[in-house]
């Protein structure tokens, strides 16, 4: 597991260090200079010249320490301090005054040279006001410039909470960070302003997190010994019945998805409700799967009272449609399972129109919304949410008392709670028709396996997304499918 921290979480880790533990500052910045010259070294630009850009903040001594160690190691460094603020830190008065004794002369514009590397040290993560001026045309004219980018720390002009561009902002290939990975590095501009994040230590001792205690977590490959455990003294009952209601007339792929998918997270029984016209393919694309069909309205409800007494975890909605006959079948099952619920897709469309169901439904649930279904269950818009999306989770989570996981380029998931999982795996080539309806199904899976609520949502959602880094590998970002997803699944959970 790995925390992600705001801005003030950030600052308030930094100052714990160093009041609180007595580590001092300029121990800090040497280890943040040292971990960033380790990555410039593995550019392999040995040969070319580093350019320099700081201001007069800690940022800026860490970047003056940087060109300090490139020199001493035989790089080609020019440093431009821009010189826009009126008062110098303590941190950078102390890297300037060293590089002085060193007899390093600094420019006073940015050099008109080719440069192999040019490194960011302007603005670190403390910055919250617009980039004007001096910085911004510094800024500028760094992104026109031909050459392989570091930011170091965040990249100059990002938010470090929200990931939104403050005026201006540096793009980089490269952001050496330091500690922990900052949240704005995932949303919104900070994404693509970012390039590859590399996270170094640099000495922040576990009582600075635990003093803080940092609201956003995600997991990494440590965090797959969570997985639902199988024993050997077994068999397919052992690992949970799971009721996909899914399809419509003649649309079949979404209970396929689903499916399949949680077949291959391990359920030990699937059976599929959904339209007549869908049996055929059903039954040749996925012959393990249990079916049971309607085609009318009654035989729609002999379906959801059949899955009531079968199954041990349901999911419902990927595909199902909006209509009369969804509306109910829905309806019956908000009111009388008593399992754990997935509702996904068209079932989440449904509640738009009549969230109310939720709060006379007792049942466990995990909500599944991408970004437009959940502005429409809340009748606010998508850009509100994607501001406040951690907030507006949780809120909506404790609220209808549901597990929810808000799906985006990183989803998150909660059910109320103070602390917030967020997903860090995953990749573009993962925008594709199924999805989500693959991660409906693995997250059933994991409730068939034994996983609470919680575990299942986050548990889901991080697989889902292994998943697909090694489809995208394999495959490619932009040829992969929903299918690919799944055919990986088995990959990622064969964890040792």
């Amino acid at each position: 597991m790995q925390y992600i921290v705001t801005k003030k979480e950030m600052q308030a880790i930094d100052a714990y260090t160093m009041d609180k533990i007595g580590i001092p500052s300029a121990v800090l910045m040497e280890r943040a200079a040292l971990s960033v010259v380790e990555e410039i070294e593995r550019l392999n630009v040995s040969h070319g010249r580093v350019l320099i850009v700081v201001e007069g903040g800690n940022n800026g001594g860490d970047g003056l320490a940087v060109g300090r160690i490139l020199l001493e190691r035989g790089y080609k460094v020019d440093i431009y301090y821009i010189g826009g603020f009126e008062k110098v830190s303590q941190g950078f008065q102390q890297q300037w005054s060293i590089l002085h004794h060193m007899g390093v002369r600094f420019r006073k514009t940015i050099p008109n040279k080719e440069y192999a590397v040019i490194v960011d040290g302007i603005f670190g993560v403390g910055l919250s006001r617009e980039v004007q001026g001096v910085q911004k045309k510094a800024i500028e004219a760094m992104n026109h410039m031909d050459a392989i980018k570091v930011a170091i720390d965040i990249p100059s002009g990002i938010d470090a909470t929200t990931g939104e561009v403050l005026g201006t902002a540096f793009y980089a290939d490269y952001t050496v960070t330091f500690g922990l990975k900052k949240l704005g590095m995932f949303f919104l501009d900070g994404i693509d302003a970012c390039g590859t994040v590399i996270c170094k230590p640099i000495g922040f001792p576990a009582q600075a997190l635990a003093h803080v205690k940092p609201m956003i977590y995600a997991y990494d490959n440590s965090d797959l010994d969570k997985l639902p455990k199988r024993v050997n003294n077994s068999n397919k009952g052992t690992y949970g019945r799971v009721a996909v209601i899914a399809g419509s007339k003649n649309m079949s792929g979404a209970a396929f998805l689903c499916s399949k998918a949680a077949y291959s997270t391990g359920a030990g029984l699937v059976k599929i409700y959904t339209h007549e016209s869908n049996r055929t393919i059903l039954q040749s694309q996925l012959p393990e799967a249990v079916m049971m069909t309607y085609d009318d309205y009654e035989g729609a409800l002999a379906c959801i009272e059949d899955a009531l007494q079968w199954a041990t975890v349901i999911v419902v909605g990927p595909g199902l449609g909006v209509d009369t006959v969804s509306e109910r079948m829905l309806y019956e099952l908000l009111m009388n399972a008593e399992v754990p619920m997935v509702v996904d897709a068209d079932a989440l469309n449904i509640l738009s129109n009549n969230i109310e169901l939720l709060r006379t439904s007792s049942v466990q649930i995990i909500m599944t919304p991408h970004m437009k279904e959940m502005s429409r269950l809340i009748q606010r818009p998508v850009e509100e949410i994607a501001k406040n999306r951690f907030a507006i989770a949780r809120e909506f989570a404790k609220k209808m008392q549901v597990t929810l996981v808000l799906k985006d380029a990183k989803s998150i998931a909660t059910n109320g709670g103070q602390q917030t999982y967020m997903n860090l795996a995953g990749n573009n080539g993962m925008s594709t028709g199924g999805s989500g309806d693959v991660l409906a199904g693995i997250i059933a899976g994991m409730l068939a396996g034994g996983l609470t609520l919680a575990d299942a949502a986050r548990m889901g959602t991080y697989v889902h997304c292994c998943a697909g880094d090694l489809a995208a590998e394999r495959k490619g970002n932009y040829a992969m499918l929903a299918s690919d997803i799944i055919s990986y699944i088995g990959e990622v959970m064969r964890h040792e």
